[in-house]
């Protein structure tokens, strides 16, 4: 019986190992399919973000030089890439690989935020904003187009504020929600809990002119390290997605929404994943819409089943649609997401097959029908390789993600893949 179950061990272990050697040469295949673009940031840079609209895309990112970190953002339109322009700089700022600027455009508008320290703490900070009101007139002068540093937030509180996310909303203005350590203020950063004593979620109206306006609180108390993610519709629906936290440690995602007739509604859960962890998984939700449908992609590690998902939704209705899995290998989530059409989404995650660490991609549709997986890039499974970011361009699919090399430093990778491909 022994000498059985040791034959057959062997014989699963040699298929699993063909199976793996298999993906990977398909793997191979597929990154020849992936064009790398050449983009403006320097050796040194880190955590990429993306924002696209008709008028061609955007990425920021941070860059450091002699003690220094620099905001960086750069225009991509027309297949070339724009003079590259400095948001912000400084010698006191928070930088972290999960916790990293959002970018985003209206009406010639850029709005950027930097987390600037507020204390000698590890984790107090403020959110700082930086908006160039300008940016489609070359011929004025910084000095008259900024308005640098402007609090996201007035607590004036030394705790936590991050994980900020941005979107145009109306003509002209920006929203913006983010993570919110007030109410955990001389508590440690992993001692936050109890009624006022949690992170909680917030959000808040940015006009054209910096003003701050509508700002209050969306959820009293949320895991206290994943990203935010944001989403106005075509009728002007705000959706935000966010991962919850009960008092039982339960942390899955939720989502709300706000329209003009009704206000926020309550927070609803999605997947209904049960995931109950001590500890934050710094593994937040991402969220697109196209017109009034919209799809939210997740991770989730509850039941020893680490696993991404994705589900689409309607903008008038508090509810998703059944959970589609992502993965078919081991993985750690790190989720972007995209919609391309109001049926369809493209999703980005990080999976390992074999020895190697892969950023995957997958064309999905709402009726649950899958394109194939197609390999952007190998990556690296440590914290420094942060969050692939994806925007749709014309018709491309393109990348954004910190590279990470053995004694090397670090820099940013910009890919691009056709819709057609996917």
């Amino acid at each position: 019986m022994r000498i059985i179950l040791c034959f057959l061990f062997i014989v699963f272990f040699s298929c699993k190992k063909q199976e793996e050697k298999r993906e990977l040469v398909e793997a191979d295949a597929q990154m020849e399919l992936v064009k790398t673009i050449k983009n403006p940031a320097a050796l040194h840079s880190q955590t990429p973000n993306l924002f696209a609209n008709q008028e061609g895309l955007w990425m920021s990112w941070l860059n450091t030089k002699d003690s220094t970190d620099f905001l960086k953002f750069a225009h991509y339109k027309n297949g070339s890439w724009k003079a590259t322009s400095t948001a912000a700089s400084g010698n006191d700022w928070f930088v972290n690989w999960a916790d990293f600027p959002a970018i985003a455009i209206n009406d010639g508008s850029v709005l950027t935020n930097i987390l600037q320290k507020s204390d000698s703490g590890a984790y107090t900070y403020d959110i700082k904003l930086n908006l160039l009101q300008t940016v489609m007139r070359p011929s004025m002068s910084d000095s008259i187009s900024w308005k640098r540093n402007i609090f996201l937030h007035d607590d004036g509180t030394k705790s936590e504020h991050g994980f900020v996310s941005l979107q145009p909303y109306g003509q002209k203005s920006f929203y913006a929600v983010w993570l919110d350590g007030r109410n955990t203020a001389g508590m440690s950063h992993d001692s936050h809990s109890g009624d006022g004593g949690a992170m909680t979620l917030r959000g808040a109206i940015i006009s054209e002119n910096g003003d701050i306006s509508r700002e209050e609180e969306l959820d009293h108390r949320v895991c206290d390290c994943c990203q935010t993610d944001l989403t106005v519709t075509k009728d002007k629906q705000i959706i935000v997605a966010y991962r919850g936290r009960s008092e039982d440690e339960i942390r899955d995602i939720k989502i709300k929404k706000w329209d003009e007739a009704s206000g926020w509604s309550g927070p609803f859960t999605v997947g209904n994943d049960n995931w109950k962890i001590a500890g934050c998984p710094v593994n937040g939700p991402a969220l697109a819409s196209f017109n009034n449908e919209y799809a939210v992609a997740w991770f989730s590690g509850a039941k020893e089943d680490p696993k991404v998902q994705l589900a689409f939704g309607k903008g008038g209705v508090n509810e998703l649609d059944i959970p589609i899995k992502i993965n078919s290998n081991p993985t750690m989530g790190r989720v972007d997401l995209v919609m391309i059409s109001s049926t369809e989404a493209v999703v980005s995650w990080i999976e390992d097959i074999g020895d190697d660490t892969l950023i995957q991609l997958l064309k999905v549709d709402r009726n649950g029908s899958k394109g194939e997986v197609m390999t952007v890039a190998k990556t690296s499974t440590a914290r420094a390789s942060g969050f692939p970011k994806l925007a749709l361009n014309d018709k491309n699919i393109v990348i954004a993600y910190t590279l990470i090399e053995r004694g090397l430093p670090s820099r940013i990778e910009t890919k691009m893949v056709t819709l057609d491909a996917l």
